[in-house]
């Protein structure tokens, strides 16, 4: 058993001026999606305030809204981010986190316009549909979508097709590499993937013999939140039955796909997972860079943007997008 990891100092005493900022949050017991949803409704508007304030967006970056279609008519909302004057050809489609049951593309402006700005790359954020109301797969043939839409309509947005990437956190980590392996098995080469602290495995529903154990309100998703979050996109899906599109940790399989970039910290649940995940697509031959946070639970970038370990971060993922203008 590997020595319980500590929570990064700079993070703890980030954590907990947000703590008397926004208030303690009572746990919400697990199948409750609808209580987390309209709590992180709040929150997120909260934390945009702060975050501007803490580290704000870049002012050099442009946004216009777009949209693709689905197959039955109805509109999948996209935001594309590119920094003013840029000349980039290379672009990357986002994938937002929310633990497959929430968040939103406008709580993210202000990552896709850093990641626009700093690595100067041209970003085009999905609005996917949630679960439950849209259970796997509908998240991943939006996103999917998505890409093939870019691919198709390069000229109009000035890119190169040959240099689309897929990018998210969290839940839209899980969605991107969902969506990697999909485009692999179509014939449909990404220039890269970059998964922040992905979510991968339904299984994961408690502590592993060397998981993490941090306990109390420096919890930011909980084993709870995880179960509730799997249950809604899975729907009548179980054990076998679960495609690997959906939790990617299942696919045996990992060979053939772009170079990846993955980072998760040592006190995420997701930590086991991802870093299993990262292991098994070294050994299958494929180029992958990962990434693990010493002390830093889940979201601890939001939590503590001016960070040592926050800015080491940011830097190492503008660092990875750069690879793939």
């Amino acid at each position: 058993m590997r020595p319980a990891p500590r929570l990064d100092n700079q993070v703890r005493w980030a954590a907990m001026r947000l703590l008397l900022r926004l208030g303690l949050q009572k746990p919400l017991p697990v199948g409750d999606w609808a209580g987390r949803r309209a709590r992180s409704n709040v929150l997120q508007g909260k934390l945009a305030k702060i975050s501007q304030r803490i580290a704000p967006a870049p002012s050099d970056v442009d946004t216009l809204e777009l949209a693709c279609g689905r197959p039955d008519g109805s509109i999948i909302p996209l935001r594309l981010y590119r920094r003013r004057g840029s000349r980039t050809r290379a672009l990357i489609v986002y994938v937002h986190g929310g633990g497959m049951i929430m968040g939103t593309v406008d709580a993210y402006d202000a990552i896709c316009s850093k990641y626009a700005s700093y690595a100067d790359i041209a970003v085009l954020s999905v609005d996917y549909r949630l679960a439950p109301e849209h259970p796997f797969p509908a998240a991943i043939l939006d996103v999917s979508s998505s890409l093939a839409w870019a691919r198709q309509h390069s000229a109009e947005l000035s890119i190169d097709p040959e240099r689309i990437g897929i990018a998210g956190d969290s839940a839209g980590g899980g969605i991107a590499a969902g969506v990697m392996l999909k485009s692999r098995d179509e014939g449909f080469e990404l220039s890269g993937a970059m998964l922040i602290y992905p979510m991968l495995d339904d299984r994961t529903v408690a502590p592993g013999v060397d998981g993490p154990r941090l306990t109390g309100p420096f919890v930011t998703w909980s084993y709870h939140d995880n179960i509730t979050g799997w249950q809604c996109l899975l729907g009548s899906c179980a054990g076998d039955l679960i495609p690997p599109y959906a939790a990617p940790a299942r696919e045996t399989k990992l060979g053939g796909l772009p170079p990846v970039y993955l980072e998760v910290g040592d006190l995420d649940i997701f930590h086991d997972e991802d870093k299993s995940f990262a292991e098994r697509i070294a050994a299958s031959g494929g180029e992958v860079s990962l990434h693990l946070r010493p002390g830093c639970p889940h979201g601890y970038e939001v939590v503590a943007p001016k960070s040592r370990i926050a800015q080491l971060a940011m830097q190492q993922r503008y660092e990875f997008l750069r690879t793939l203008t």
